[in-house]
């Protein structure tokens, strides 16, 4: 019997799928997909963006403990539309909470975050003893 190449990505792609229709958020793909991020380790720090389109500042809570950064907040819907039916909604609203576990030890008390045209950065630096040593070789 042949196998298929990929059958990890399936069953990937069926684990997705599944934590969308357990995820209770009453919209398509849960609440594990918005906001949308993307996590970077660098030398130093480790940078989190997160989409967060129309949102404010005041309207974003973002915490950190125990190797967990956290974001949540609450994406009002456009109030301009308040009056039409929907004919098609991609972009989500209500409330929202999404938490990341972070892959180093990190200084909790130089971690800083931006927000700039809809999009959110956090910049976690890691401690000491999380970046990369440089090993020197001795000749003999």
């Amino acid at each position: 019997m042949l196998w298929n190449e990929d059958l990890w990505g399936e069953m990937e792609r069926l684990r997705r799928e599944m934590n969308g229709l357990f995820a209770g958020s009453g919209r398509a793909g849960g609440a594990a997909t918005y906001p949308l991020v993307n996590v970077y380790d660098g030398r130093e720090n480790i940078v989190v963006t997160a989409e967060l389109p129309g949102m404010i500042k005041e309207k974003v809570a973002i915490t950190y403990a125990d190797g967990v950064l956290t974001i949540a907040g609450e994406n009002a819907p456009l109030s301009a539309v308040k009056n039409m039916a929907v004919i098609r909604q991609e972009r989500a609203h209500g409330k929202f909470e999404k938490a990341l576990r972070i892959p180093a030890k990190v200084d909790q008390n130089r971690i800083s975050a931006s927000f700039t045209n809809g999009v959110l950065s956090v910049t976690l630096p890691k401690t000491e003893e999380a970046k990369p040593k440089t090993i020197a070789i001795e000749a003999k």
